[in-house]
């Protein structure tokens, strides 16, 4: 089973994107750019057929094994065909999205043959076999047509560029690093920051399957109590199976929430070391907390840094306080005071937008302060030395 660990582990670069992460039960995060739209479907169905065939593996029943797998293939021949219609739309410059795609489509092929193979066994053992083998099958699906919607989303920036006017641009969906004259410098997305949304989705799975499982759960007690003889013992080896299931999930995501608390630790630092102003982030709710506390006295980057202070106070806030913003470091001021700051910006007007976001959020005394070399500089200084690197 530790296979499963493998789901949505490869979605690289969604963080940059994270509307993705939204993206469950149909909620699709782009309606115009279609080819990412059905990649996203394709995944989403095959997210639904995979919760199904995770249930087929761990129950005994084979009655309700084949109607869980008929369910199931029904589900990924629907992934199937939002896997060609994401083929169909997507632009001849994404081609690496375009054969991602095409690698989820197979996966699905490879489940839908595990499934009919279940449909014409009668020995448990067998049975159970093809299933896993069908669920480990369409657990890749999800990553490579997840992975595919990623890659696929340049198409849309494409046109964004030609609608501004910008004839000059150039794009390698290899690498998903897009250079234009508008001089928007690429950043590459870390081994961390993919880490943390794999181990985040992983846990939602979980989460999703723990919740089914107790309303299962429930309905057979209820059923347990009104029945008897061999309906009865059925009713009891379920409710078994479902407790087998849900202590295996349990563990699973508690797993899963323990490594999300170490990513997020080494996460946290490690965005202090860019400075780029994508990293800066207002709705990143739920990141810092008592497990994942906002980092103190991180070395700030070397050459000129922009940041966004928001506070200035005697004692230590808690994290809730500045809920959403990310990157977030408290400095310690004369042994007394605590300084909060946010992002790192290599220009000036890009730390004054992100103020002003931080603003709206109600931080309404914050301001821009500026470091050289990890020296607080004054903004004159800042605003000088920019222009001498420009």
């Amino acid at each position: 089973m530790l296979r499963i660990l493998k789901i949505l582990y490869i979605l690289c670069f969604t963080l940059v994107f994270s509307n993705v992460f939204q993206a469950q039960n149909k909620n699709v995060f782009n309606e115009d750019n279609q080819a990412q739209v059905f990649a996203v479907l394709s995944a989403q169905y095959s997210t639904e057929a995979y919760l199904l065939t995770q249930k087929s593996y761990f129950s005994s029943n084979i009655y309700d094994i084949k109607q869980n797998c008929d369910t199931a293939s029904l589900l990924i021949q629907y992934a199937m065909l939002y896997a060609d219609s994401a083929f169909n739309a997507a632009y001849d410059t994404c081609e690496y999205g375009m054969t991602v795609i095409l690698v989820a489509k197979d996966y699905q092929v490879k489940a839908i043959e595990g499934l009919k193979r279940i449909s014409r066994e009668s020995n448990l053992s067998a049975i159970r076999s093809f299933s896993e083998k069908s669920m480990y099958a369409v657990s890749d699906a999800i990553v490579e047509a997840y992975k595919a919607s990623l890659y696929l989303y340049y198409e849309e920036l494409i046109d964004s560029i030609v609608d501004l006017g910008i004839e000059e641009f150039a794009i390698d969906c290899d690498h998903l690093i897009i250079d234009t004259v508008l001089n928007n410098e690429p950043r590459e997305i870390t081994r961390l920051e993919v880490d943390e949304f794999s181990y985040m989705t992983i846990k939602e799975v979980y989460g999703k399957r723990l919740d089914e499982i107790g309303g299962e759960l429930n309905l057979l007690n209820e059923q347990s109590d009104k029945n008897s003889g061999d309906k009865l013992a059925q009713i009891n080896e379920a409710i078994t199976q479902l407790e087998i299931e849900q202590k295996e999930c349990s563990k699973k995501m508690k797993n899963s929430e323990d490594r999300l608390i170490s990513v997020r630790n080494d996460l946290s630092e490690e965005m202090l070391q860019f400075v780029h102003k994508d990293i800066f982030k207002t709705d990143k709710y739920g990141f810092y907390n008592e497990d994942v506390p906002i980092p103190q006295d991180s070395e700030i980057p070397e050459g000129l840094v922009f940041k966004v202070q928001m506070a200035f106070f005697k004692n230590q806030l808690p994290p809730k306080h500045f809920d959403g913003i990310f990157p977030l470091l408290s400095m310690k001021v004369d042994d007394t005071y605590y300084r909060y700051v946010a992002g790192n910006f290599s220009k000036y007007i890009e730390a004054d937008r992100a103020r002003a976001q931080v603003v709206e959020k109600g931080y309404s005394d914050s301001f821009v302060i500026a470091f050289f070399n990890g020296e607080k500089i004054s903004l004159c200084q800042a605003i000088e030395k920019e222009r001498d690197i420009n």
